[in-house]
């Protein structure tokens, strides 16, 4: 014996197809960016390493990477104050810095 349709399960197909073809047509709502990766110059033992991102683009994120003479902590790792690349500086030895920048495709 066949149990009596409710109507809900069509309806529900329905509803589905209709959430996955307005989400399946939705552009996307952003730009695709493009990151790079910026490196700085190898500071002075003790002295500071800046990465800046090149024209066009905008910062995301950055690091740095101690060199070998280095001997001891960072004393400053962040962006830059005008938040366009960033900066870097060792205790002791030298210190590379580098910057994401991201720009619009």
């Amino acid at each position: 014996m066949r149990a009596p349709s409710t109507g809900l399960l069509p309806a529900a197909a329905v509803l589905t197809a209709a959430v996955l073809t307005a989400v399946a047509s939705a552009g996307p709502a952003f730009a695709a960016e493009t990151a790079k990766v910026v490196t700085g110059p190898p500071s002075a033992p003790g002295g500071v390493s800046t990465a800046a991102c090149p024209a066009g683009t905008h910062l995301t994120g950055g690091g740095y990477r101690l060199q070998p003479d280095a001997d001891g902590p960072v004393r400053a790792s962040g962006p830059t104050a005008d938040a366009t690349g960033w900066s870097a500086q060792a205790e002791r030895g030298s210190v590379v810095a580098f910057a994401v920048c991201e720009t619009e495709d």
